[in-house]
């Protein structure tokens, strides 16, 4: 009698916990596709990239609906990098203009370069990766193929659009393959 009511016991509790786990993965997709739409409003760019985003937007907003809420986080996760990639690069950033000679200005300066080596540095790993992934993973989906095309594309000339392609390609697989 005590083994099963402990059983028993276990069994609750393993099933709250499974549920908690559920709960905060629907918070975490549905804190993402919020974000994904205030993201969308304002969205400018390339128009190619922005046509991908939105199509992965509305399979994000489709898995939500459907409870399938990890895969609903790692599509808008891919759709947040396809809108920034749409805007811009992350090649670096502009200092605030100064006149003349000025620390903050040099310190900037070096910052903005060691970004835009890192990125360099960063996006053929990512591309690597993903093609690497869709092989072994096998995967299916026919826009994963098109972005890591994209990427290679673009790998030499801006290999900031590169890294954000190659990782919407990444989150795009995962959201497939479920972890």
């Amino acid at each position: 009698m005590k083994k099963a009511v402990f059983g028993a016991l276990v069994l609750l509790a393993g099933l709250s916990l499974a549920q908690r786990a559920d709960y905060r993965m629907e918070a975490r997709a549905a804190g993402a596709l919020s974000r994904l739409e205030r993201v969308a409003e304002r969205a400018g760019g390339e128009e190619k990239l922005l046509a991908w985003a939105k199509e992965v937007k509305a399979r994000a907003e489709r898995s939500h609906e459907a409870k399938a809420y990890f895969r609903a986080l790692r599509e808008a996760e891919a759709a947040l990098l396809l809108y920034r990639a749409a805007q811009g690069a992350p090649e670096g950033f502009k200092p605030a203009p100064r006149e003349g000679h000025h620390p903050r200005v040099e310190r900037w300066e070096a910052l903005r370069h060691a970004l835009a080596r890192r990125v360099k540095e960063r996006a053929p790993e990512a591309l690597e990766r993903a093609e690497k992934e869709l092989a072994y993973y096998r995967g299916q989906d026919p826009l994963v193929r098109d972005l890591i095309a994209e990427a290679k594309g673009r790998l030499d000339k801006e290999p900031g659009r590169a890294l954000l392609l190659s990782w919407a390609a990444l989150a795009l697989i995962s959201a497939e393959r479920g972890f």
